[in-house]
């Protein structure tokens, strides 16, 4: 069963998540510059959470301590931070959740940014078509329309652009808990015939491989079996007519 539609006052708070967020993403930005490290940008959203009365809702989940999962190159969503310091054309993504404590309400978030610019234009043509395909999905998110529809517009957009979308993750629903089942997978299922109603949010992550589609997991990591770039843009979405609402 597909979460519920939000009522207004939820919506309203979930708007207000939406600024402190914002400014959290701002922020990590203007840090994320070469020989910063996981830490300093971890400490700088604990920081920032904690003045902004809010809560770093990676914390929630069991096995995951940190306030923000970075990751570099070639390895792959929420998984174990590194010591590493970020240097000149990595390209790094960082997906964060924030929780209110009025009403714990989840806004969730991704980027993928370049270090250091310019890069090879072929990388920086592979951020732009993940962009694109989340905007496609974007274009798709509006009352009475399926997951089917959501799903084959981002296909579509990448058909002919020579990078892969990653099977093995999912995107999902979002509200009171980060993911809210059910979770949607990056292939074609049954499952994609569920409608979308109007106040309905949900996290579209387009995950893109440069080469491989394949991942591999070892006791640290998830990572792209050739070593190859991967990257992801997420927004938090309402259901709306005629335009969905980009919250974060």
């Amino acid at each position: 069963m597909l979460t519920k539609p939000k009522n207004q006052i939820e919506l309203n708070q979930i708007r207000k998540n939406w600024e402190i967020h914002k400014k959290i993403i701002e922020e990590v930005k203007k840090i994320a510059i070469e020989w910063t490290n996981w830490k300093q940008i971890n400490d700088l959203v604990l920081n920032l959470c904690k003045h902004y009365n809010v809560e770093p809702a990676f914390t929630w989940i069991m096995w995951f301590k940190w306030a923000i999962c970075i990751n570099i190159n070639h390895c792959v969503a929420h998984w174990e931070p590194s010591k590493y310091k970020f240097q000149s054309w990595d390209v790094v993504t960082f997906d964060f959740w924030i929780r209110d404590k009025e009403l714990w309400l989840n806004t969730d978030a991704a980027f993928t940014m370049i270090i250091w610019t310019p890069a090879h234009p072929e990388v920086e043509r592979f951020l732009r078509i993940n962009q694109g395909a989340l905007m496609a999905w974007i274009k798709k998110a509006v009352p009475w329309n399926r997951v089917w529809d959501i799903w084959e517009a981002i296909e579509k957009f990448l058909e002919n652009s020579w990078f892969h979308i990653i099977k093995d993750l999912k995107w999902h629903w979002i509200w009171y808990k980060v993911h809210e089942k059910p979770n949607i997978l990056n292939y074609k299922t049954t499952d994609k015939w569920q409608r979308l109603l109007e106040n309905m949010t949900i996290c579209i992550e387009p995950l893109l491989w440069f080469n491989s589609w394949k991942i591999s997991q070892d006791e640290n990591w998830i990572y792209v079996d050739d070593w190859s770039l991967w990257s992801q843009f997420e927004h938090m979405i309402v259901i709306k007519k005629p335009y969905p609402e980009i919250i974060v």
